[in-house]
């Protein structure tokens, strides 16, 4: 039982590793993986480059099935291209194995005490970031050292052995447990790094292990499969990398006495002929299932149908609580939904105005339904935000999304319980703008409703001159509001008779406008005050 309990051990050390390797690279890549992503995987071979090479900088399995997900998801690149991505990424994860099997346990100590020193003691982010890099690797390392020392002392007579020479026998459980394995610690790393440190003591045999790495990689489908289950789009892409393992499986599981034999005949160590039979499954599939990558997602999407148009409840799009543990990648997910509920309080000013223009009571009565939905989505993000402990580095990136998300709120709102009831005070009353007074509005509105558009682009793109403008357009927004008081008395003064009757309705409206302008407007202080060149960062001023 102690034997056991220190192989657990060993494992959840790995499991901790992989962890802590991942918040390492997310302190020195940040936001980065998913930006490089979209932009470099632009066919299915360079998608495959990219793929390669992304999981060679994060070298975690958990990491690159949400990533792949969470771009699909977000509409930022097709699941056809990333599929691509992911076969590249399955190549590019085995480097870790094959570092793990080098037999470097020995020097975990020296690697803890270096990365304690880094990430304890030092301040710039991507130096702790680096840090945390190196003590993961020592905390894995350390892992492999203590599940070899523990496979070490098992009794060759023991229960254990023979439960282990019963499952040799039947290779087709073994892979279909090494699946559950891979499951349940949710990283293939773990699963195949137990495989090596129970080979290295020469409790499995080389063809034992080989059945764990095929079920092992399956395994690692099915976790894509899970995460991506919600979304049909990612839905089909993770059926369609479950498919491309499953049928490279089948064949390694036909051709697995032959595949252990050559294997044998390789150099190097137990460990060594482990990390290369996990490569080996993963070039297989590459070159097997990248030309047939167009039959496989046909698959894919005759097992997952697009559904009938079915009304759907209402909710949150790319945030859910639990589906991702990456802040940078989260906050990429919340801005995904925070633009989300901006489009929504544009096309609410939008239809407001419409039915202004058209005296459609029924159009302006649904900006209640709207306004409740605006509000479920920021309940929604400020508690996803809230979820994850920021380091210094995102944490600016959080607080804007949280005061933005807020903001939007507070517009939604005021077109519902503002706006909505002048457009039904005119509609009851039967009253109708003077022809220039309408022009001045219309124009106002317009201005309003491209601030927000730039907002909107200042937000996903963090562009300081963006922001700029956007802080130079509130002050001419407040300008010309003055302007249009000043017309709208000049026609009560020439005693028009429109003007007169839709007087508190046309101050109104400017003063709402000017707030909306106003609310909008805050998304660019926190860009633009903390990097105006100047030093001249522009001052905040209240939305009212």
């Amino acid at each position: 039982m102690s034997i056991l309990l220190y192989i657990g051990g060993g494992v959840a050390l790995i499991l901790f590793g992989v962890r802590f390797l991942r918040k390492g690279l997310d302190r020195i890549l940040g936001t980065r993986l998913a930006q490089w992503l979209t932009k470099l995987a632009e066919n299915r071979f360079r998608a495959f480059a990219t793929g390669l090479g992304l999981a060679m900088l994060a070298p975690s399995s958990t990491t690159m099935s949400v990533l792949a997900v969470q771009t699909v998801q977000a509409g930022q690149l097709n699941y056809r291209r990333m599929l691509a991505v992911v076969f590249g990424a399955d190549v590019g994860l085995t480097m870790m194995v094959l570092l793990i099997s080098l037999r470097v346990d020995e020097f975990a100590p020296w690697l803890a005490l270096v990365g304690v020193v880094m990430f304890q003691f030092t301040r710039r982010t991507k130096t702790r970031g680096f840090g945390q890099i190196i003590l993961a690797l020592a905390f894995i390392f350390m892992g492999i050292g203590i599940i070899k020392g523990a496979a070490a002392g098992i009794d060759p007579e023991g229960d254990l052995i023979q439960i282990i020479r019963i499952l040799e026998r039947h290779g087709l459980l073994l892979a279909v447990l090494a699946v559950g394995l891979a499951v349940g610690l949710q990283s293939v790393t773990a699963a195949i790094g137990l495989v090596i440190g129970l080979g290295a003591a020469e409790v499995i045999t080389l063809e034992t292990a080989v059945m764990v790495v095929i079920g092992a990689n399956v395994g690692v489908g099915f976790t894509t499969l899970m995460v991506g289950w919600s979304r049909i789009e990612s839905r089909r892409l993770a059926l369609g990398n479950l498919i491309a393992k499953s049928a490279t499986a089948i064949i390694w599981l036909a051709c697995a006495p032959w595949i252990a034999s050559g294997l044998e005949a390789l150099p190097g160590t137990v460990e060594m002929r482990v990390a290369y039979a996990h490569i080996a499954f993963n070039l297989t599939l590459a070159i097997l299932c990248l030309p047939f990558l167009g039959l496989i997602l046909r698959l894919a999407e005759h097992l997952a149908p697009q559904p009938d148009d079915v009304a759907e409840a209402f909710g949150p799009r790319y945030i859910k609580l639990g589906s991702i543990d990456n802040p940078s990648l989260a906050l990429g997910q919340a801005r995904r939904e925070v633009l989300r509920v901006s489009e929504m309080v544009r096309g609410m000013l939008a239809d407001l105005w419409q039915a202004l223009k058209s005296d459609d009571a029924r159009l302006a009565r649904q900006a209640a339904i709207r306004d409740d939905q605006v509000d479920q989505l920021d309940r929604a993000i400020k508690k996803f935000l809230c979820h994850f402990d920021w380091d210094e580095e995102n944490v600016g990136e959080q607080a804007r999304l949280l005061r933005y998300s807020s903001e939007l709120e507070t517009i939604g709102d005021l077109l519902d319980k503002n706006v909505s009831e002048l457009v039904l005070k005119k509609i009851r009353l039967n009253l109708t703008f003077s022809q220039k007074g309408w022009k001045e509005l219309e124009e106002f509105k317009d201005m309003v409703t491209e601030n927000m558009v730039i907002a909107e682009t200042a937000l996903a793109t963090g562009d300081r001159d963006l922001a700029g403008q956007l802080v130079r357009n509130k002050r001419r927004v407040d300008e010309i509001a003055r302007e249009l008081r000043d017309n709208h008395f000049e026609r009560l003064k020439q005693g028009q008779t429109e003007a007169r009757e839709t007087s508190s309705i046309h101050l109104d409206l400017i003063t709402y406008l000017r707030h909306i302008n106003a609310h909008v407007s805050h998304v660019a202080f926190a860009i633009a005050q903390s990097n105006d060149e100047n030093g001249d960062a522009p001052t905040q001023t209240s939305a009212v």
